[in-house]
Formats: structure tokens, sequence, C-alpha cells
């Protein structure tokens, strides 16, 4: 890879091609330091850049604004020819000028082959997270299933992570209960186990789930692993979306059962059968001629704004779909949409033989090798252009605009309940971003504060924040309150980063607590509110209510409204998460005992010890070599902890003499 500077034919440095089988995100990285021009202004920079000191070959180009920052990065098969498109304005669509008005500075790198530079680019877009890129966010929204494969006696499980793992993966889904109440139905055909690994080694006799057969007992060897493996490859299969392939194995093992005068066992494949049948009924599938496996993917744009929808075809069958929504697009689909293909199969172990897309892409060749790597076998990339396929990708289109018009109607809804709330509590703005506080103590040891945040009424989980509580002793709920709030508005202050509503949990005491706080630091334009937590009384449960300053009387909406639905749903994220925060301190506290008074005992050893032995005096009685099998222990540092518990008993003995 060369990395070049384009301000004065500085020249260009070689550090070494990259291999071309590279994963995707572990491009080469150096240390290198190049001298560049930055012009004061756009203008400044279209004037006097001099396109002829671009490399004629392939690589990735970054876009910056007059601050230095990244707000775009490209890849191209000729440099030179895509930035003089851009400078000389040959390209008029108005994406290229409306980001060329913004660049004040362009920096290059120079790879061997298109392909290193898919790969750089998709690692340069996760590094610098350009404002004008398709980029893709960690989403944890859509859940898979997986199946251990690996594993003598697999089971079935849904996550919401895809790790490569050796497992199979099927999906994602985009209800969890749905996939949840499939694999019921099929746990009652099927009979794997559900428990997890430390229960199927140490378990005596089997679970209730045996007693009802919906499990095969392979805990106390009632079941061999070849009997168990067909149990399991059966499931994939139905995962699979195969289940014609499924009746047929079924069927002929029925018949040779029955040959054989096994008529109990021909019995329990025939209700399989039926079990199969029926949850294979319920599900609605659309069957597609062509290949067994393929994503199909569309699009909607409406101004700066785009959404992508794929639909997924396993077995021949659409088995679901997933959006993306992105905002402020500005540079064409057909440059955007490779590299947001990279991103989206980059940390997927399912990868199918076709992929259909409905822009053409320049780089759909390369695209197509790398994705075959990472598959182990062929994978095609195409914009398919008349007859079946093309239907399809006018389908995927259709559901990209549907899901753009339900994302709008949503965002109006939210836009609708922050005005309510701004109306209904008197705020000076419209709470955008609220953050709520809340305190976890027990009797002022290990205390804790949290903030949970929503934007636009959804959670914004990047943003909360947990405090261990430092200068308070004792059971002071409203001094822990105040050092938290001082502790975030302080930064707050110096960050520019304000919200446009805090909310506490809690009644009139905690908000003048919050009020007296925000005037010490000099913040006198946040609104601030109180939400006091609905509780049981007599004749039923009082309402949630909401104090804000200057009001002596609480204001009581309408306990089914969005408003209240919403805010307390605030106020609880901001309590589950402080309630977590100060059980894993109080764990940690726990944990600190005389275990981790030894020296070259730490937390993790102690919990091993005890987990192990079982209690204090099972470790002191325990001989040294005993201790020293213990993974992480030697005999020296046994011989330590027997010594040190010796002489803390001692020190008792002598006490209590």
């Amino acid at each position: 890879m060369c990395i070049a500077d384009a301000w004065g034919g500085a020249g260009v440095l070689c550090l070494g091609g990259m291999a071309e089988t590279q994963p995707t995100g572990a491009v080469e990285r150096a240390s290198i330091e190049i001298q560049r021009a930055r012009y004061a202004s756009p203008e400044d920079f279209l004037e006097h850049f001099d396109v002829r000191n671009v490399p004629s070959a392939p690589g990735c180009y970054l876009m910056r604004d007059a601050k230095g920052a990244v707000i775009y990065v490209g890849k191209a098969k000729d440099l030179r020819s895509r930035i003089r498109s851009y400078i000389n304005e040959s390209d008029t669509r108005y994406t290229v000028r409306f980001l060329m008005g913004r660049v004040a500075q362009l920096d290059f790198l120079v790879t061997t082959t298109e392909k290193e530079a898919l790969f750089l680019e998709n690692s340069l877009i996760k590094d610098h997270k350009p404002r004008y890129n398709m980029r893709l966010k960690d989403d944890k929204t859509y859940v898979s299933v997986r199946v251990n494969v690996g594993h003598d006696f697999p089971r079935v499980t849904v996550t919401r992570r895809r790790h490569r793992d050796g497992s199979r993966y099927f999906g994602p889904y985009s209800s969890a209960a749905a996939v949840r109440d499939t694999l019921r139905q099929l746990q009652r055909a099927f009979p794997l186990r559900t428990c997890s690994d430390a229960v199927l080694h140490n378990r005596a006799r089997p679970c209730l789930y045996y007693e009802m057969k919906q499990c095969a007992a392979p805990c106390v060897g009632y079941i061999s692993r070849e009997d168990y493996r067909e149990i399991v490859e059966q499931v994939l299969l139905v995962l699979g979306g195969r289940s014609q392939d499924l009746g047929a194995r079924l069927l002929e093992q029925i018949a040779r059962c029955s040959e054989k005068l096994e008529y109990e066992k021909a019995a329990e494949l025939r209700d399989r059968l039926y079990a199969v049948r029926h949850t294979m009924e319920r599900q609605r599938t659309v069957a597609v001629p062509g290949a067994a496996d393929r994503d199909v993917f569309g699009i909607h744009t409406q101004g700066r704004y785009s959404e992508i929808q794929v639909l997924y075809f396993r077995g021949g069958k659409m088995a679901g779909g997933r959006s993306f929504s992105f905002n402020q697009r500005e540079m064409p689909l057909g440059e955007l949409f490779g590299s947001f293909l990279l991103q989206y199969y980059a940390d997927s172990p399912t990868i199918p033989s076709e992929v259909l897309v409905p822009v053409a892409l320049e780089d759909a060749d390369t695209l197509g090798e790398i994705l075959s790597e990472q598959r182990g076998g062929k994978v095609s990339v195409h914009t398919p252009q008349r007859g079946e396929k093309r239907a399809l990708v006018d389908m995927a289109n259709r559901n990209a605009k549907s899901s753009f018009e339900e994302k709008r109607l949503g965002e109006k809804a939210n836009r609708d309940l922050l005005e309510e709330i701004r109306g209904r509590l008197g705020l000076r703005r419209t709470p955008h971003r609220i953050e709520c506080f809340d305190i976890s103590t027990q009797q002022g040891a290990s205390s804790t504060g949290s903030m949970a945040v929503f934007e636009n009424g959804q959670p914004a989980k990047h943003r909360y924040r947990r405090f261990a509580v430092r200068h308070v002793e004792g059971q002071d709920d409203f001094a822990m309150l105040r050092e938290v709030l001082l502790r975030r508005y302080r930064r707050g202050i110096e960050e520019d980063d304000l919200p446009d509503l805090t909310l506490i949990d809690g009644g009139k005491g905690q908000l003048n607590v919050a009020v007296a706080a925000l005037r010490d630091l000099g913040i006198e334009d946040l609104d601030v509110a109180a939400i006091a937590k609905a509780r049981a009384q007599e004749g039923g449960r009082s309402p949630e209510r909401f104090f804000i300053p200057g009001r002596a009387n609480p204001i009581v909406p309408r306990q089914d409204s969005p408003m209240v639905h919403v805010l307390a749903r605030l106020r609880d994220e901001a309590h589950r998460f402080a309630v977590s925060y100060h059980r894993k301190r109080r764990r940690k506290a726990s944990v600190s005992t005389q275990l981790t008074q030894i020296p070259g005992v730490g937390e993790k050893r102690a919990r091993l010890l005890l987990n192990r032995l079982g209690s204090l005096a099972k470790i002191q009685e325990a001989p040294v070599e005993a201790i020293a099998a213990l993974p992480g222990f030697s005999e020296k540092t046994a011989e330590v902890v027997k010594q040190h518990l010796t002489a803390v008993q001692t020190g008792r003995n002598a006490l209590g003499d």
C-alpha cells in the first residue's frame, strides 16, 4: 500500500502491498506523518488544488473540511480520473456539488488492487465515521437462531450477536417473540436439550423436560451421540427452510423402523413428521425459483434520506427481511452501495450464493470475489434488469419505501409526543434529549448514581452513564444526587453538551436539590422536572405525578397518555441502570474479604477458591497440594494462602483468649 500526498507533488510513500486475502478491518497500519497544506476555505481549495498531483492508480481518498475533520471516504479504480470529475465539475450531480462545497483538503491512500481499496475504505469508514458516508451502526435489535454444531450435544439458542465460532446461524429475524414461539413448537417435536453446558455436565438425573418428552436426556446418557446428531440434523433442515427434504427423510426412517418391527420408534417419528408439517403450515413464505439462498436488496430515497431493505431467501423461500435508515446521504448510490455491502457482510457468518442489488456497482466483481473468500464458495453480485430476479428487486424496493414511510410516521408521532411533554410541563424548549438521574444505595454502602438518556422519545444507550458516589458518607440521598449532578454538568459545561430536560426520579426534595446544583453551576436555562413513582395506597395506586420548579402542587396527567408512558419508562431505565451498577459494586465489595487481602490473590482467584472449596474454613483445612492444583495457582501461592489464613485464625484465637 502507498500513501500519497497530493499537495505539492511531494511523491508517493510505499508501505508494501497487502495480501489478497486480507480480512476486512485488518488493513496494515503505519505511523507516518505527511505534510499537508490545508486551505482556509472550500473556495480556496477548488481554486488552487492541482489534480495532476493525484496518482492515476486504485485507492481511497479522504475529504476533509476546513477544520480537518474527515467528512467523506471514497474509493476509485483511478483516483485521478475520479477527483478530476469532482474538481472540474464534469460530474454535475447535485450531491457531488454539495459535498465539494465543503471540502478544504484531500488525502490519498494508494493501493495495489481494487480489492485492497475496498478493504481499506471499509476500515477508514469505521475509524473516521465520516458524516456523509453510509455507515452501518452496530444494531442488536434483530435476533438470530444459533446451533452450536461443534458440541457433542448441541442446543438451539436465540442470540443477538453473531460470532465466527463454527456454529450455524439462521436469520436475522425482526420478531424475537415469533422466533421463540417457533422454537417452542420445534422443542415439542425435536427433544434437544435446553440446559447450559454446566448443567449438562453436572446433572445426576433427568430434568422435567425429559418427563414431558421434550428432551432426550443426554445429560445422563439416555441417548447416544449418533442418535442425538440425527435429531440435530433434522432441526437444521427445518431452520434452513428444507422442510420437504426433512419430510422425505422422516418417511424413509419410518419405513425402516416398520420393517424392523420398531413400531414405538416409528410412531414417535410419525408424530414428529405431523408436528413439522403443522409448524411449517403456520409460516407464510414466498417461494421463488433459482438459487436456494440469496439476499435481495432494495432502496428508496427521498431527498438526502435513504432506506435500504434486504430480503432473505433461504431454501428458495423468503425467510424474512431487515431495513436500514441513513440520513445525510450526499454521494451517488453507486459509489456508496458497495461500501455498505462490505460493511454489512463483514461480520456476518452467513453469506448466500447470490446477492441482488438495485443499482449498478462498478466494483461488483471485486466485491463478489471478497464475499466468495469469506463464504468459502462462489458468490455472485449483480443488478438484474428484467425477469423474475428484477421482480424480486422491485419487491425489495417497495418494502424499502413502505419501511421509510412507516418510520417517518413514527418520527411524526415522536415529535407530537415531545410537543405534548413541552406543553404539559411548561418547558422552554422541546425536549429532544432528556437525561434522567437516579440514586441506588443500601444504608450508604456502595452507593451509585445513574443517568439514562432518551433522544426523540427513544433510548440513547451510548449516552448512558453511571457514577460511583465518592464524597458522601452514610445514607444521604440528597447529597448523593447533588454530587452526581455536579459531576455530570461540570463536564457538560466544559464540552458544551447539555440536554433539553433534566428529569429526576423523586419528589419535591430531589427537585430542589437539582435546581440548587444547576444554579451553583451557573446553569439557568435548563428545564428540570421530577417524576414521583406510582405506589400502592389505600383504595388502589397513587398516580404518576410530576413536580416542576415554582409550582407547589404536582402535575398529574392522564395516566394512560403517551407522555406518562415514555417518561415513566425513562425513569425505570435510570432505576434499572443504577440498581445493576449498585449490585455489581456490592458483589465486588463482598469478595474483598480476607481472601483478596492475601498477596497475589485478586477477585478472580478468590472466587475460584470459594467456588471450588466452598468456604474459608474449608480453604483453611485444604492441603497445599489441593490449592496448588487449582487453575492459576502455584505451590508458592498456595503456601501464601495457607500461611495468611493460619495467621488470621491464630490472631482471632488470641483475641478470644
